[in-house]
Formats: C-alpha cells, structure tokens, sequence
C-alpha cells in the first residue's frame, strides 16, 4: 500500500541491514556505532537496538553506551513497573536510571534529556526547562527515602 506508515520494526531491520552490508567487504569500514530507535505503530510501542555488526534486538527497556550496565539493573529491576506507569513517573524512571552511569555527578538539566512518543504524542525531547519539574519530582522522591 502506496503512502502508508512504514511498521518500524522493517525501518529498523532496513537500518541493521545497512549496518551488516559495511562487515562484507574488506574495503568498506563497518559503522562503529550501536542505535536505540524508538518507534510508534500501529502495534504500539517499539525500543530496538542496532549493533555494529548488523545485529538488531527488540526490548522493552534499555541503555547503551559505556556506563550503561547500571542503568540497565535499574531498568531489569523496576520494569514491572511501567506497563501501568503514566507519562510522568515513565520520565522519572529514565532519570533514575541515569543516576547510576552519571556516577558522583547530580542529573540535571544540564547533562540529561529525554525523548517521547507513543500513541497520540509526537516524539519530543524533553531538555532544560521542559525537563526541571521530572527533575524536582525526582529530587522529592530520593528526599522521601532518606
């Protein structure tokens, strides 16, 4: 069907197909980067990962990058949690989970954002700003459990 949304997960699989076709032949130099693609379709939600190497997976949370093992835990350990969770304490989540890699550091507006999307909202990154009433809501909420 001509015109019709694309399923994301064949735009993803195109993406990883891309990544694979770079590991064929001596003279091409592989993309030495993983992705996280968010997507909304007319299945709902999607949270894929790309590898290097062409791999693609389909998750329901996660986080790459150096440090990404303890925010990962926090992801594993809570994700009971977000089915029934609204937008709000979705945010609050993300940012928890940052806390792990930002280490001693504080997450704050000026090294954290988000992005959103899902059915009936748009996808939008939530910086600055946008960003400080998830972040107080997080500071009230580790308060709480000291």
């Amino acid at each position: 069907q001509f015109d019709s949304p694309i399923v994301s997960g064949r735009l993803v699989s195109d993406l990883a197909d891309k990544h694979q076709s770079k590991t064929q032949a001596s003279w091409k130099r592989p993309y030495g980067v993983g992705l996280l693609v968010a997507g909304y379709d007319r299945n709902g939600p999607h949270l894929y990962q790309t590898c290097p190497s062409g791999n693609l997976y389909e998750y329901k949370a996660m986080a790459i990058g150096a440090r990404a093992q303890s925010a990962k835990t926090y992801l594993e350990k809570h994700i009971s949690t977000y089915e029934n969770a609204d937008l709000q304490k979705l945010i609050v989540h993300a940012l928890k989970a940052l806390e792990g890699p930002a280490n001693d550091k504080d997450v704050a507006v000026e090294n954290a954002s988000v992005a959103v999307l899902g059915k009936d909202t748009p996808f939008e990154i939530l910086e600055g700003d946008a960003l400080q009433p998830y972040l107080s809501q997080l500071e009230s909420t580790r308060m709480e459990t000291d």
